[in-house]
């Protein structure tokens, strides 16, 4: 199955007057990458939703965001610290003393000191992370979905350019038929221009003509081909996520075209090769975007 690694999702939720809200989403990576953003109060539970994500992602780059807001943030988590404030305000008396200062002491001088607040530390309840989880879960949904679809149009034109190959492997292997008789009369004329005049053995000649002639064939190099592309095909239609296994078979049909265009000799063969290699380059371009 093709799912495209980039996608977005978000979601909210509102129960008792307060109000969740989630977005994830997602990026190309060679490897599965979480980075999870919670309320300060809330960190101790970025691996539960680690996990949760990694339930229905098994590679990109992903960026989470969950945030609670209570009675539409009119009670903040914040408080003033009075012990600082205490401070501060001993501080500035005898900074006023020592430079001779009669500026009275205003609430903006205290102001500049973020140290006079501090957060409220309020673990997230039960009821909290469930309605997060589930805040979440819609979320995932949705970047799901939008994977989802976007796999689908890079599987359209994935398959579309393995219709290529296939049509090209064709060609080669009905050359390959066509050449293999007159490639052998074609060594077996150039073995007598060069031995002419000489005494040879015709029997030892033929069968090492014959064995020149089996390295030259490409036969088994599309047999390999057309078996990567059967695997290939399996693959995208597997239920499971496909991006590795259809990466290391791009590769080894690429490593059997190769091989084809060093063994053989003739022209139009390699102008198929030729373009195998740039539906291939086109299709493992795509494959960097597929989970």
């Amino acid at each position: 199955m093709i799912i495209s690694m980039t996608g977005y999702g978000s979601a909210e939720l509102e129960f008792n007057g307060i109000f969740y809200s989630v977005e994830i989403r997602s990026l190309n990576s060679k490897f599965f990458e979480v980075s999870i953003k919670l309320p300060k109060n809330h960190t101790t539970k970025e691996n539960d939703f680690r996990e949760l994500i990694k339930k229905r992602i098994s590679r990109g780059k992903i960026t989470f965001s969950g945030t609670i807001n209570k009675k539409n943030g009119i009670d903040l988590p914040i408080e003033i610290n009075k012990d600082a404030v205490k401070f501060l305000n001993n501080l500035l008396k005898t900074l006023k003393k020592a430079s001779g200062l009669k500026e009275k002491i205003k609430l903006d001088h205290y102001l500049k000191f973020s140290e006079i607040f501090q957060y409220k530390e309020e673990e997230l309840s039960e009821d909290e992370f469930a309605n997060l989880v589930k805040c979440t879960e819609l979320s995932l949904n949705n970047l799901m979905e939008m994977k989802s679809n976007e796999g689908k149009e890079l599987e359209k034109d994935i398959v579309e350019r393995l219709r290529i190959i296939e049509s090209q492997v064709g060609d080669i292997e009905k050359l390959w038929k066509e050449r293999e008789s007159s490639e052998l009369d074609r060594l077996k004329e150039k073995a007598g221009r060069l031995l002419e005049g000489k005494e040879i053995d015709r029997d030892r000649i033929n069968t090492e003509l014959i064995l020149l002639l089996d390295r030259m064939d490409i036969t088994e190099e599309c047999v390999r081909l057309k078996s990567h592309m059967k695997f290939f095909y399996e693959a995208i239609e597997s239920d499971e996520p496909a991006g590795r296994k259809l990466g290391f078979l791009s590769q080894e049909m690429l490593r059997e075209a190769n091989t084809i265009a060093s063994k053989s000799s003739s022209a139009e063969i390699s102008q198929n090769v030729v373009k195998i290699k740039e539906e291939l380059e086109k299709i493992r371009e795509q494959l960097h975007n597929v989970e």
